[in-house]
């Protein structure tokens, strides 16, 4: 707990002095992601349950040529193991990432140099699309504290691939917002090389070109409402598709609990009822609307499919932006005790990722 606690503090006190001296925001925020990036990327192999697994494919992608590694696509066999009559199971990555290790790997030969260098791309990525989005410079102290303490950022200490991705596919509403299609199916693509799923955010993608938002929204709830009912016809999609991952909708691989979720689902809903109440038709405030809405949607399937979470990780990318617009909604007095509120319950949310026994940091060197 020591270093998240030290983590935690150290962002605390750089935004007191950040807003004291009058700098720009912006140093606070290089400052704070350069914090994070070494947190994650010195982390030990015992940290997240995949962590072990990333510097294993690094190991054998070093051992392995680059005709081997191209010799598949968009796949490629890193391990296989054998077992019963069957014969085994291959495990597979995708091709690009295989190479991307295979690169770091014979520049560095150390596989702790993969943790380091993907954190560090995740934590710019993500600091560049927060920046970008935010409405003001002001905005970027709580945007900032939400990304962390919320789970992606967590994540990143386990599906590190996926958080990888997701930092790259959201560079896509920048080209969007200036309606450079081309450019933002590139950077979609570009994720997808990483991680498959980043496919996905093609949706929030189109979420945010819908114009006249607010009237379509009564749809996106009962869409919401039947995923689960469509559950099985989506299985049957996905088996055509991704096969790869059709098990992920049939089967919990581990429990799930909402436990102080729950709380933060309350005060995202309650924030969405207000901004519905206040007839915004601001076209931004609705499509952080949509993102959030859905990301309760998938989430709650999650709750039986927890391998589900991860869809939901693309529509939870919006909150770090939602939490500071829902500020305007505010007098001054009534600001105080809602930011207050949500720095209380993401403070706590951190922690208790950080107390889990699979976040125990061990440094990597």
């Amino acid at each position: 707990m020591t270093v998240y606690i030290g983590l935690l503090l150290f962002i605390a006190i750089v935004a007191f002095i950040n807003k004291k001296t009058n700098l720009s925001s912006k140093y606070f925020l290089w400052i704070s992601f350069m914090a994070m990036t070494l947190v994650l990327g010195l982390r030990g192999s015992t940290v997240g349950e995949d962590t072990k697994m990333y510097l294993s494919v690094a190991n054998a992608a070093s051992r392995m040529s680059w005709k081997d590694i191209f010799s598949s696509f968009p796949t490629t066999e890193w391990n296989f193991i054998s077992y019963g009559i069957y014969g085994g199971y291959s495990e597979q990555t995708e091709t690009i990432y295989m190479a991307y290790n295979k690169l770091i790997m014979s520049v560095f030969h150390n596989p702790q140099w993969v943790l380091i260098i993907t954190a560090a791309i995740t934590c710019y990525f993500m600091m560049r699309f927060i920046c970008n989005n935010v409405e003001q410079y002001s905005d970027l102290y709580l945007a900032t504290y939400v990304y962390m303490c919320d789970s992606i950022y967590m994540s990143s200490f386990n599906i590190m691939r996926q958080v990888l991705a997701l930092s790259i596919a959201a560079q896509a509403i920048e080209e969007v917002k200036q309606e450079k299609y081309k450019k933002a199916i590139v950077w979609v693509a570009i994720a997808a090389c990483f991680h498959l799923s980043a496919l996905l955010f093609v949706a929030v993608l189109l979420i945010y070109k819908l114009k006249e938002k607010r009237k379509y929204y009564k749809w996106i709830v009962l869409g919401v409402c039947i995923l689960p009912v469509a559950l099985p016809l989506l299985t049957t999609i996905v088996s055509k598709i991704l096969p790869k991952y059709v098990s992920y909708l049939q089967t919990s691989f581990w429990s799930a609990e909402a436990k102080g979720t729950l709380v933060l689902w309350g005060i995202i809903i309650i924030a969405i009822l207000i901004m519905i109440r206040r007839k915004d038709n601001d076209e931004r405030t609705w499509w952080l609307i949509y993102m959030a809405t859905i990301y309760i949607g998938v989430e709650l399937i999650g709750m039986r499919y927890t391998v589900i979470s991860r869809v939901a990780m693309y529509f939870r990318i919006g909150l770090p932006l939602f939490f500071p617009t829902m500020k305007k909604y505010f007098n001054t007095n009534s600001r105080l005790i809602y930011v207050g509120g949500l720095l209380f319950v993401m403070t706590w949310s951190f922690l208790s990722y950080a107390s889990s026994p699979a976040r125990l940091y061990t440094f990597g060197f």
